[in-house]
């Protein structure tokens, strides 16, 4: 959901109804964050990423930001003490539900996304402030963008420890200037009557095919919490 970058071009349940799709997303992922068999969630990261081979370069360019967090649980093997296979389970584990997310929420966007979760009967809050975080965010992101691309272009040159402190300032100065825009919208939204809710702009159809979808990957994931007890069970 970047506005503009690494957005899905092709979507296979582009179709379906948002509240099939996020259900049966929840469920999906639900049920692999439970799977401890390597080769089974192997199996399942194989599967989800030729579902999204149509956008492979999107896909592998998220999974390169997803991994860089991943790579902190080997980093900090030595610290925490914990093995490596306990690190490689939970990658694959993440790996696998960031993929599921890819397939399912992703291509949707997130005014479709709250209206769904308002439909299936979520707090109204949280899907104001899914929203509201998911705007921010980029503002945020905006604001450092320039600020960054305007040191790079003005400042002289500098040593690593002047650099880093020019960074830190930037870092900082976009933080402090986020509270107190979101203040000033907070403000402004109560004196025009916002309740901590936004109303449901998008009208939903139910299909059979959507009963279809979700019933098949009810059992998918039913499928892989037998298969992975049963794997488990042959070690």
């Amino acid at each position: 959901m970047y506005p503009n970058n690494l957005e899905f071009n092709h979507d296979l349940l582009k179709n379906s109804d948002a509240r099939c799709r996020l259900a049966a997303g929840a469920v999906f992922i639900m049920a692999v964050i439970q799977v401890s068999a390597f080769y089974l969630l192997l199996g399942v990261i194989l599967v989800l990423f030729l579902a999204l081979a149509r956008d492979g370069k999107t896909v592998i360019r998220r999974m390169a930001h997803v991994n860089v967090f991943c790579l902190m649980l080997f980093v900090t093997i030595p610290l925490g003490g914990e093995s490596m296979d306990r690190a490689a389970l939970y990658t694959l584990r993440v790996n696998a539900a960031a993929l599921a997310y890819m397939f399912f929420v992703i291509p949707m966007n997130m005014g479709v996304i709250a209206s769904a979760l308002l439909a299936l009967k979520a707090p109204p809050k949280l899907a104001a402030l899914l929203v509201l975080c998911y705007r921010y965010i980029f503002v945020l992101y905006e604001r450092v963008f320039v600020a960054l691309l305007a040191m790079r272009l003005r400042r002289p040159r500098q040593g690593t420890l002047a650099a880093w402190r020019s960074y830190t300032a930037v870092f900082s100065s976009a933080l402090a200037s986020a509270v107190l825009r979101s203040e000033k919208v907070s403000a402004a939204m109560r004196l025009r009557g916002f309740d901590g809710s936004f109303p449901v702009t998008t009208a939903f159809r139910w299909k059979a095919k959507d009963s279809l979808v979700l019933a098949a990957v009810t059992l998918i994931s039913v499928l892989f919490i037998f298969l992975d007890a049963g794997l488990l069970w042959n070690r």
